[in-house]
């Protein structure tokens, strides 16, 4: 079975690579699923949090208020706020293609950790379902239907950190309602560094005949933040500036999100018919100070799409077989205004456009199973995107193209025995052409591609499982940005060799509680195939690793402790190609302790603490690619510790 990351109530078992179904945890390929018991028990401070203990994440949370964290996969760079990865919620894409921030940015912030059932990742590119950003993979996110409790909960920490938090829901009734509000702020440790968010989710789940179920969300999220920059390392080790002094007093930004997604749901997951439809817009605003006195990018985004998917389980030819078919349309209509900027007011445009971006992909995936321990799977899909851009600036200069991307994909898995899985694949993915950061220079320009070979192991028993993968990855022009608001340039040939092992003993695993260690390790070789000096893709750690522990146990009659706590390694990152500058090493600890009553209190306290460098996780060049010095790295210094707690009061609201 894939590896399912849990603590505390056991899990119903998964699909494993060795079963026909068109579950993440089936495809033969190297998945974690975190589910909701899981989830509630990590220590959380931003969304990224949730990744940070997972086998090969690289996290960079820039702390620079409310953007989206540095999210990586398998040696991409966790500079470009994570848009090597494709983000699905609930079967909505979350990246934004043609996002002037860089390309396909991806913000999860609107994401409340207490309304998701589960988190399903997809290492590499191998699951047809999802293509644009997926690169180094894939992360779905489902969020909850419906629970027989409401919560309401107030935590704060240090920087002055408040967050209140009310849930309501039922599992009784011809309407199943998951509701969720919140409130939060904090200030960081760095002068005009402060983050002032509401959030209200709400979904109503109906079910229908036939055990169809079609649920109906709706949300509204505003986040307005100050930032504080970016510092020069060089001065801040030289004692010649304060890690707390912001680089412009009027630096931050806001953004304003509202969307409605309905989904629908009819048969067994064997033979199931789903769909999906949604409607968005967001307002994002952010004014940073790179050094050369303050810029603005503005964007207002509309997005519409849809999804449906089909699921077949037969036999043909005598042989077990799963045909899964799908197809997904999505359309944005961007307006974009860049420039200098004062107090945040443009002063100016370097870039004024109008874009409407539409992407229709269809794709396809078969499972065949010749014996009981060998299962086949081959797939692809094709997307087909159509341009079309205003450029306001210079209208001679206003692309109308229609790239188009295919991405095949094909998996093996051999499960010998109960214990034993071994797996391989190939795939291939793309990001698409972002149309402020690059159709404008170069209107010919196809997606970025990518081939990706992987084989692995998984040996699971009742008490320690034990997985090793060794992954490839080449691409044929590497793309680099080294700034939001920078041009993308193109470094030629590069290739990603790496490996992943992780490794989880079940130390103690009864009714009483469980208790689990757990450790993983990540290396990987990205490099650039040209000439010396130019070597190194850059901004990218040479290993990840964690080791750690989680827990749930029975103390006094109907009462419970349970937490997570580990501590990560994250190794050097060379921040040009020829390695002329780098980062150090570092750790971080990470733990959340709670206990919980029989009458529904449950209280928890939580803490991250930098025993070493904090100058490294969030890290950039500001130089050139090659003959950087020192003087051209520069940081947002990680608060040496940061802590929070709280108390939350669960109430039953219905049926059990």
């Amino acid at each position: 079975m894939t590896s399912t990351f849990s603590a505390g109530a056991a899990t119903p078992p998964q699909p494993g690579r060795g079963d026909l179904s068109p579950a993440v945890s089936a495809l033969p390929a190297n998945t974690t699923t975190l589910d909701a018991v899981t989830i509630a028990k990590l220590p959380i401070f931003s969304y990224g949090d949730i990744f940070r203990p997972l086998t090969g994440f690289d996290v960079s949370n820039y702390g620079q208020g409310g953007i989206g964290n540095g999210i990586a996969l398998r040696g991409f760079t966790d500079a470009e706020h994570g848009r090597d990865i494709a983000y699905f919620i609930d079967g909505v894409p979350v990246n934004e293609v043609s996002s002037i921030h860089t390309p396909n940015y991806a913000d999860l912030n609107p994401l409340i950790p207490e309304t998701v059932e589960k988190v399903e990742v997809i290492r590499g590119p191998f699951s047809v379902e999802y293509g644009d950003s997926n690169l180094g993979g894939a992360v779905v996110v489902t969020t909850k239907r419906s629970e027989p409790y409401g919560s309401v909960s107030l935590s704060g920490g240090n920087f002055d950190t408040i967050r209140g938090l009310g849930t309501y829901s039922r599992t009784d009734g011809d309407a199943l309602p998951f509701l969720a509000f919140e409130g939060f702020g904090t200030r960081d440790d760095r002068q005009n560094s402060d983050v002032r968010r509401l959030n209200a989710f709400n979904k109503v789940s109906f079910p229908l005949e036939g055990g169809a179920v079609l649920s109906v969300r709706a949300q509204v999220y505003e986040n307005v933040f100050n930032a504080p920059g970016y510092a020069s390392r060089d001065l801040i080790e030289a004692g010649l500036r304060s890690e707390r002094a912001p680089a412009n007093f009027t630096d931050g930004g806001s953004k304003r999100l509202q969307n409605v997604v309905a989904n629908y749901q009819a048969g067994t997951p064997d033979d199931e018919f789903s769909a999906t439809l949604y409607a968005g817009h967001s307002e994002s605003r952010r004014y940073a100070d790179y050094g050369g006195g303050q810029s603005g990018q503005e964007e207002d985004r509309s997005t519409f799409g849809g999804r449906v998917r089909k699921v077949w389980t037969t036999s043909l030819a005598g042989l077990p077989t799963q045909v899964l078919v799908g197809g997904n349309w999505r359309s944005d209509i961007i307006d974009v205004d860049a420039g200098p900027s004062i107090s945040r007011v443009l002063s100016g445009y370097t870039t004024r456009l109008g874009v409407t971006e539409h992407d229709l992909a269809g794709f396809a995936q078969v499972q065949v199973k010749p014996t009981e321990w060998l299962k086949l799977t081959g797939g692809a899909r094709f997307d087909q995107f159509f341009y079309d851009v205003s450029n306001l600036l210079d209208p001679a200069l206003s692309p109308h193209v229609s790239p188009h991307a295919t991405s095949p994909k094909a998996g093996v898995a051999v499960t010998p025995f109960r214990w034993l899985e071994v797996y391989a694949n190939y795939g291939q993915g793309f990001r698409s052409p972002n149309a402020a950061n690059e159709l404008l220079a170069n209107p010919a320009l196809n997606p970025l591609k990518l081939e990706s070979k992987e084989v692995g192991a998984q040996m699971r028993f009742e008490r320690f499982s034990f997985l090793v993968d060794a992954y490839t990855t080449d691409i044929n022009n590497e793309a680099y940005q080294a700034a939001p608001g920078l041009p993308v340039q193109n470094l030629g040939r590069s290739r990603r060799e790496g490996m992943d092992f992780e490794a989880k003993l079940h130390a103690i695993k009864s009714e009483d509680g469980r208790v689990s260690l757990f450790a993983n390790y990540g290396f990987v070789d990205a490099r650039l195939l040209a000439a010396a000096p130019s070597r190194h893709v850059p901004s990218v750690p040479e290993s990840v690793a964690n080791v750690g522990a989680e827990f749930d146990i029975a103390t006094l009659p109907g009462q419970r402790l349970s937490g997570t706590a580990y501590v990560s390694f994250i190794g050097r990152k060379f921040l040009a190609e020829d390695a002329s500058i780098r980062t150090r090493p570092f750790q971080r600890v990470t733990a959340r302790l709670a206990y919980a009553w029989d009458n529904g209190l449950s209280a928890f306290g939580q803490a991250t603490w930098y025993p070493g460098s904090r100058l490294s996780e969030a890290a950039f060049n500001f130089g050139p690619n090659v003959g950087a010095t020192s003087a051209d790295v520069f940081v947002s210094p990680m608060p040496r510790l940061t802590v929070l707690a709280g108390l939350r009061y669960g109430f039953s609201t219905g049926a059990q």
